[in-house]
Order: structure tokens, then sequence, then C-alpha cells
């Protein structure tokens, strides 16, 4: 088998319109790509590919799935093949081999550390927004920042109070474990007690790509922070977090950045931020590190366009111009943005509109290696020996860039701007060029197919009934897979309660079991193995059960079908989120209605049959008890109607 490690790390780097470019022709649509569809003959396009959600959909045939699964379907490979097949495609080295032990009890603390954080991201917030000193020095300094309510709960902010170990006790109280609290950073255990890192800080959660909470931002508050402490403070790396792997806000503008196009990179927590409570939600964060080739392949996944925003401060972006060429190695188109001096890009998008902040983009980017060639090229006019390292910094800089053709555009650029031959540039190029070690691709050939991937046949039954009941069930899987860890406010509940929770006390602990054996045990799966706190579409969509994976794909290709006008027209009709809360009471209503119906033309089966008073007696009553909440139900079910 594959290492699960070398599996994720094939999944993470595939790009689905990458992969399916391979076999198809795909054009640019708004956020999504589009093309003729490989699996039936068309005229018209009508398959559509997703490169936020990492899946397909033919709204022809019906067809979808992922990176994976249509390199199975395609070239009738098995999930190992396949896998084998996109490895090769990215260069990625597959590693082969039986689960160990160790490698076992590591997963199994990767879910742990995954649960800690996610109770303390709760913890955070509800110290925030429920308790007074929360409101009084961290609600305010985030307001004082120009933060709304609306955006400090969509970025999921919060407050560690002051005493040195509230949270670790409370922690301790709701049964975790102190090794957990450890490991994630949490808490620092020492000679002479335990205490919280982040103790006095306003808290900034760090989400991985698939929303999950991995890791934390502090940055100390109140009216007289100590200055022995760091302004920032970020979790320590951990099996869940990994700083050099991890852009802060990539979870919050993955679908904004495919759908620009454009990813725009700045520095810090409060800068994301503030742009995106100002309109501009393709932005993410390297929160004050140079920029890794795995934070770059992040941003690929939607998008070769980086626009790198700078404030005016010139030895901070001397410095920071070295870290860029590294983007440039892996194939991205880098622009530069140069603010106003003394502002930055949390104080300047404070300051203006959306449509003001995409005007002066639009009118003051410029792209990267001729912002660079301009900055040096007046200091260094009078100073031939730095002129000349300066030509070679360059030359240097465009050699990275792996395609010829946008090679020889800067050159001719860069000539203007230096005022020297092309030729003397493109002679220079070719030399560097011819020290640098290309690496060597070799194609792919398919291996001989070692078995046709199982198809997924939906089960149909002549009976209505049982082909609604079977609907609803798919339904209530629906719910749980695509909205299980969001919160809602029930009309019958005074507290919010999560999805997940809700449909687990009416299924699972009202013991009213889903019929349909695949549902049934997705739906247990997902308990098991504690998806409350990760990414069940991202799980089940590349689960080697086909059926599981199937599902998962058209519960979350659904939204794909809705056409432009409707997009645009959105805001004037009720989104399926904003329905959430009755969708739920109804779909749960209605299949507890369906099973209750179905006990009692069994029970009238049984009152037939039987002769004995006893019986009779017993039976009646349990039938008119089922039958008064058949009637109450329905009247629930009329009200949310």
């Amino acid at each position: 088998m594959i290492h699960p490690d070398c599996k994720q790390t094939i999944i993470d780097r595939a790009r689905i319109e990458e992969v399916l470019s391979d076999f198809m022709s795909l054009k640019k649509a708004g956020a999504n790509y589009k093309g003729c569809c490989p699996f039936h003959n068309e005229k018209t396009p009508s398959f559509v590919v997703s490169p936020a959600k990492g899946i397909y959909k033919c709204f022809g045939c019906g067809k979808a799935g992922n990176a994976v699964g249509f390199v199975m379907e395609h070239e009738k490979m098995s999930f190992t093949d396949a896998l084998k097949y996109i490895a090769r495609k990215y260069n990625i080295t597959v590693e082969e081999t039986h689960l160990s032990d160790e490698d076992k009890q590591r997963f199994d603390l990767r879910e742990s550390l995954q649960i800690v954080n996610s109770f303390a991201n709760e913890y955070f917030a509800n110290n925030l927004h429920n308790s007074d000193s929360g409101k009084a020095i961290a609600l305010s300094y985030f307001k004082e920042r120009g933060f709304t309510e609306e955006t400090i709960k969509h970025f999921q902010l919060g407050y560690c109070f002051e005493q040195r170990d509230a949270f670790t006790k409370e922690a301790l109280a709701k049964g975790h474990k102190l090794e957990y609290l450890e490991k994630t950073g949490l808490t620092i255990v020492g000679e002479h007690g335990n205490i919280d890192r982040f103790r006095g800080r306003v808290m900034f959660p760090i989400h991985s790509l698939s929303g999950a909470v991995i890791g934390f931002g502090g940055r100390i508050v109140g009216a007289n922070p100590d200055k022995k402490f760091a302004k920032y403070l970020n979790s320590p790396e951990s099996e869940v977090y990994n700083k050099s792997k991890t852009l802060y806000g990539i979870y919050f503008a993955r679908t904004e950045i495919s759908k620009q196009d454009q990813c725009i990179l700045v520095e810090g927590y409060t800068d994301v931020i503030s742009m995106h409570q100002a309109g501009l939600r393709n932005v993410v964060a390297s929160s004050g590190t140079s920029l890794t080739v795995e934070q770059i392949r992040l941003i690929q996944k939607f998008s070769n366009n980086v626009l790198v925003v700078y404030d005016g401060d010139m030895a901070g972006i001397k410095a920071a111009l070295r870290g860029i060429n590294i983007i440039l190695e892996q194939g991205l188109h880098v622009s530069v943005l140069l603010l106003p001096d003394g502002d930055d890009p949390d104080s300047f998008a404070r300051k203006r509109s959306a449509d003001e902040l995409h005007e002066y983009i639009k009118a003051n980017k410029t792209d990267f290696i001729t912002f660079k060639t301009q900055l040096f090229a007046n200091e260094t006019q009078n100073d031939p020996i730095e002129r000349a390292k300066l030509i070679n910094d360059v030359v240097r800089t465009i050699s990275l860039i792996p395609d010829p053709v946008t090679q020889m555009v800067y050159v001719e650029e860069c000539s203007k701007i230096l005022k020297i031959s092309e030729d003397v540039l493109q002679k220079q190029l070719q030399k560097i060029t011819a020290t640098q070690i290309a690496p060597t691709h070799t194609k792919y050939v398919a291996p001989t197919p070692t078995f046709a991937p199982p198809q997924f046949v939906e089960q149909t039954a002549p009976q209505a009934q049982v082909e609604a009941l079977y609907n609803t069930e798919k339904e209530i899987l629906r719910l749980l897979i695509i909205y299980g860890n969001e919160t809602v406010q029930l009309p019958f509940l005074t507290q919010p309660i999560r999805v997940c929770d809700y449909l687990q006390s009416e299924i699972i602990d009202g013991e009213m079991f889903l019929q349909n054996e695949t549902f049934s045990a997705m739906f247990n799966e997902y308990f098991e193995q504690n998806l409350q706190t990760l990414d069940a579409q991202k799980y089940f969509s590349f689960h080697q059960n086909p059926q599981f994976a199937a599902l998962t794909i058209e519960f979350s290709s659904k939204d794909m079908a809705l056409s432009r006008i409707w997009k645009k027209k959105q805001s004037a009709y009720e989104t399926e989120e904003q329905k959430l809360p009755s969708l739920l009471v109804e779909t749960i209503g209605t299949y507890k209605k369906r099973r209750l119906e179905d006990e009692c033309e069994e029970l009238n089966k049984q009152l037939k049959n039987t002769t004995s008073p006893e019986e009779i007696i017993q039976i009646s009553g349990i039938l008119v008890k089922k039958k008064n909440l058949i009637k109450h139900i329905a009247k629930e079910l009329k009200h949310v109607g």
C-alpha cells in the first residue's frame, strides 16, 4: 500500500484542472473550468471542473469525481495506480509500505491534537464574547482596529485570559489530556506548574486548507502589556501544524483566489482580515516568514498569479525581495504593489472601499522584475560595480522563470530600463542558464489495469414510500457531510447546536438508524472517525470505498449547477445556508414521520394476525401512541413549511 503521508502529499499537490487537462481541453469559466465531457459525446460543454472544491461534474451524463477518480475512470486504473500516475506527473516519489504500529500511533496523535485545537478555538471565542474581561479588553481591541462583529465571528477570533493556567484547567476538567495540550503548544508544562502559552492575548486561529484549526497566533493586549514578552506568538510546530506549509487565511480565500485567478500576499493576520473586510477576499498571509515551496504550491492549487503587497518601508522591501525568487522558480507570475509611505495593508484597507482598493491595485501594480529593476536602477546609476551586480542579479532572476517566451519579454523590458543591449542580457542569461542543471522528466506510461473500478449504482425501488424513505435518508447524509461542522439555532432549542450533534441525537441516540446499508455505514463512520473536527468532504471524497466517494462528490457538486444569472441575483434569494435550520427540522421530521408510518403499518399487520386479547390491547396501545406522535410531527412540519 502507499504510505498515508505519501498519499496525502499526492492529493494535496494535485490540481484537478491540470490532471484533467492531460486528457481533455478545458477553458476558464469564472471560478471554474468547462469542457466537453470525455465520457459521452456532446457538442455543448456541460463538464464543469471546480479547482476550489477539487471536483468535476458532468451535467450531461452525471459523471462526477475528483482527480484520482477521474484517472481511475478514464484510464481504467485501480486507486493505487491512479495515485502513482498523479505522483509521476508531479515528480513525487511514491513510498509503499505496510502501516507500522508507530504510524498508527502518529495518526491517532494527529486526531487527538485536532480535537484539542477545536476545543481551544471554541473556548477562546466564548471568552471573547461572553466574559467581562473578554469584552472589555479583547473585543475592544478588535473594535478599535475596525473589525465588525461579522468579521470577528467569520475569522473565529478569540481571547485567552490573563490568568496563569485558566485554559489548561478548563481543558483538563473537560477530559482533555495534558500530554496533548503540551504537544499542541497550548500549555507549557514546567517544574513549577502548567502555564497557558497564550495567556493575556487575543487569538487568531490558523486554519488548514480544509478548514480545521491547526494552530493559533496570539497578540498580547491589555492596558500595560509587558514588554519582555513578544507582541505576537505562534503555536509551535506539531503533528498537525507546520508553519512552512500553511498560509493564514487560505481556507477563507481559496474560492475567491480561484475566481479572481490571483492571490494577494500580505504579511500579517490583521492585514488579511482588514483587506477581507474591505472587500478583497483573495488575500493570504505568510505570517512574517519567508515564503516556502510548500506555501507557493498551496497557492498554485488555485492560481498561478501572485500579487505581493509591500508598505513604504524601503529597507523592508529590499529584504523581502530576496524571498520572491522562489515564487518565480515554481512558474508563477509575480506582481508587486507598493503602498503609500506610512501605510501597511491593514491601515490602507481600513481607509478605503473595495472599489477604491481595486482601482489602486489596477493603477499601481507592476510585474516583479520590472519593479526590482526600477527600484535599484537609480541607486546604481553612478556606480559601475554596483550597476554590474544589479544587471547580473536581474538576469539571474529572469533565468528562474521556466517559460522561455516570458524570459524574452523581460529581457526586452529590462534592456530599456537599464539602457543596456538586449544581446548582452541574452548572452548573460544563456550563460547562467547553462550552469543550471534542469531536472529530467520522463513520460509516464500507464500500467495495465488490474481491475475496472466498481461503479456506484443508486438503489431504486418500485414502491413510492420506499423511494421516499431512501431519498430522505440520502438527504440526512448530505446534510451531515456538507454542513456537519456548522452551528445552527433551531426554534425549539435555547442554545445553538452543531448540525452533527443534532443529527447524532436524532438518529443514533433516538435509535432511528438509517435503513440503507451504504448510508448507515457512511453515517456511522463519520462519528467513529471523529470527523466533527475535520473536513468530512475531503475525507470521504478520497475514500477507497467507491460508493462513499461517489456520494460525497455528488453532494459537493450540487451548487456547481447554479447558473450565472442565479449567482448574480443570489442576494435576492434565500441560500441553503440561510435555510439550514428549517431544512434540518423538516428533513428529520419527515424521516421520523415516514419511519413511524412504516411501524404503524407493521403493527396493523400484527393486529390482523393475532387473536390474543392481551396482545391486541398491547399492540393497540403502541399504535395509538405512534399515531399521536405522527400527528404531532405533521403539525410541526406544517408550521416549518
